[in-house]
């Protein structure tokens, strides 16, 4: 058995009870934690204060994250932690520094992009006394920091894994000043098992994400069953844990002020194509859909392979989460870590939220699929909620007409089979698409045996081109010879008329020379009876004096020119 197969039960150990030691809190009251993190909820000196949702996301320019001065104390500048040893742990105070430092201050600076630095200062050594954190908190015998860090990390000789504590959490607005920012007074400290320290890092940082307000994220019936998330499972395909620490939430980076509002895209108006990038990229860092509840979103962050983010390339794609901060034990807001993250949707020790390239989601009625890579990242197709048309991305097509038309009379299944959500009206139309199109306007039937042309075998329009063929409607793409169809080139403007002249038989050309570009063309002829029969009024409206012969079609072009077509 793997050694951190040993550790995962030691993982998950009772917590002593922190007191909050403020005298000017009021009264003090938490919520059941679960295993390796607590924090003591206490109310102000001044009872007159806000406590609820008053006024609570005004700092938050988005309006997600509750009380953001608070959340946000440590974790935009340089964080410092004092190191204490208990017991017999094997480490010097300098080893242990360095194993820290190792483990996690360039992950932090990556993962913040150069936002937060953990910063690791000695405190002290305390033999043969493994529950020293109580001596912390006032215990006897008390023990007191060597400086005035922001937090206490220990390192003891009894834990198999960690716990720890991002300190007394208040619920009023603003950033509750009379907690202290630093040990003892605010409360903040993690714990970590001497064992996993150099051979597990993942440990110490997790402990360290709790610090900074970060929850846990799961299925809903584990706290430890995503597996993908330095604050969850952190595991690898094989089922045991990656000692080197994942990525996590686009959130809990939004939370700690690593991801710019900016970068930030909210679903739900009209269609979007977003390009959404990991962390260390550039570009859109996190999808929010809006529900209609108050503290309850979904959000979408991109997750790739990289050195600070050493996740299975199969787990690579885009993770979806329910975001909660209406805490079951407390009217909303839930403050801080006490929010939960929720694969959506739930899948236990398994990645079913992370969708590839391909995969859809709806959320809110909002449609959303993964449609592509963009470098690092993913491009996201976001629907319109309102939609009632056939596809998600045509409301804004000034062809939307043309294409309902299309798809009512089954010319079009879409562009994004197996769901065909899409159409993707500013695609371009290739040779094989085009002859699906006609085959399927002019419902042909006869493939004339097939095996017409050397380069369509394995094209899925293989079929569509022979009966193309066997109508007449194509030669070929290379002449004289014509035993290639070119099936994955585009369809030129000129190449789409002689398609549908032969296609619905057009003999006017009207007296030719109708625009003033195609001299030349060898389908000026072709372009010339397609304007008489009033199937193309030319390219540059409102003069349309030219008809860009050479241009690429559109599939929204597509539709317009068989919609008059069909309409001749």
């Amino acid at each position: 058995m793997r050694r951190w197969q040993r550790l995962a039960a030691a993982f998950l150990i009772t917590l002593p009870v922190v007191v909050a030691s403020s005298a000017s809190a009021s009264s003090t009251t938490s919520p059941p934690a679960p295993a390796d993190w607590e924090a003591p909820i206490v109310s102000g000196p001044d009872t007159a204060d806000a406590v609820g949702p008053l006024g609570v996301l005004d700092d938050d320019p988005l309006g997600l994250v509750p009380k953001l001065p608070f959340v946000q104390r440590y974790s935009l500048d340089t964080d410092h932690f004092e190191v204490w040893l208990c017991g017999n742990t094997g480490y010097t105070l300098n080893q242990a520094i360095a194993a820290l430092e190792a483990g996690m201050v360039d992950y932090y600076e990556a993962v913040s992009g150069g936002r937060y630095t953990i910063e690791f200062s000695p405190g002290g050594t305390i033999a043969n006394d493994p529950q020293c954190l109580s001596g912390f908190q006032g215990s006897n015998p008390p023990y007191a920091p060597a400086g005035s860090p922001e937090g206490l990390l220990i390192i003891d000789s009894v834990t198999g894994g960690g716990y720890a504590s991002p300190g007394i959490i208040c619920l009023e607005q603003g950033n509750c000043g009379w907690i202290g920012t630093t040990f003892p007074g605010n409360g903040r400290y993690a714990v970590v098992g001497a064992g996993t320290l150099s051979g597990f890092p993942s440990v110490a940082a997790h402990e360290v994400g709790h610090t900074l307000q970060w929850p846990h994220s799961n299925s809903g019936q584990s706290e430890y069953d995503n597996p993908i998330d330095l604050m969850s499972g952190n595991q690898t395909t094989g089922g045991w844990t990656e000692s080197l620490p994942y990525g996590t939430l686009a959130f809990n980076r939004y939370q700690s002020g690593w991801i710019d509002p900016a970068d930030v895209v909210f679903a739900g108006g009209g269609y979007q194509e977003v390009s959404l990038q990991p962390f260390d990229a550039v570009g859109t860092q996190m999808i929010a859909v809006l529900t209609g509840a108050d503290g309850i979103f979904y959000t979408l962050g991109a997750r790739t392979r990289s050195s600070y983010d050493p996740i299975p390339s199969q787990w690579e794609g885009v993770e979806v989460y329910e975001v909660n901060h209406t805490c079951g034990a407390f009217s909303y807001p839930c403050p801080g870590i006490y929010r939960s993250h929720t694969q959506e949707p739930p899948n236990p020790n398994g990645t079913a939220h992370v969708l590839q390239v391909g995969e859809s989601i709806t959320l809110e009625g909002i449609a959303i699929e993964v449609i592509g890579r963009d470098g690092p990242g993913y491009v996201v197709a976001i629907g319109d909620p309102n939609n009632t048309l056939p596809f998600i991305d045509i409301a804004s097509s000034q062809f939307v007409d043309d294409i309902v038309w299309l798809s009512g009379e089954s010319i079009t299944k879409g562009c994004n089979p197996p769901s065909n959500s899409r159409y993707c009206p500013t695609a371009t139309v290739t040779r094989g698409e085009m002859a699906a199109f006609l085959v399927r306007a002019l419902g042909l039937t006869d493939n004339g045996g097939g095996n017409n042309f050397v380069d369509d075998d394995g094209s899925v329009f293989e079929n569509d081109i022979a009966k193309l063929a066997a109508a007449g409607i194509t030669k070929g793409c290379n002449p004289p010879v014509n035993d290639r169809f070119c099936p994955g080139d585009r369809v030129t403007r000129e190449q789409m008329a002689a398609f549908l002249v032969r296609a619905y038989g057009l003999t006017d050309n009207g007296g030719s020379n109708t625009f003033i570009d195609d001299d030349g063309s060898i389908f000026e002829n072709d372009i010339a009876k397609l304007a008489t029969a009033g199937i193309t009024k030319g390219c540059n409206p409102p003069a349309n004096t030219e008809f860009c012969p050479y241009s690429a079609v559109t599939r929204e072009q597509m539709a317009a020119f068989l919609h008059r077509a069909e309409s001749v």
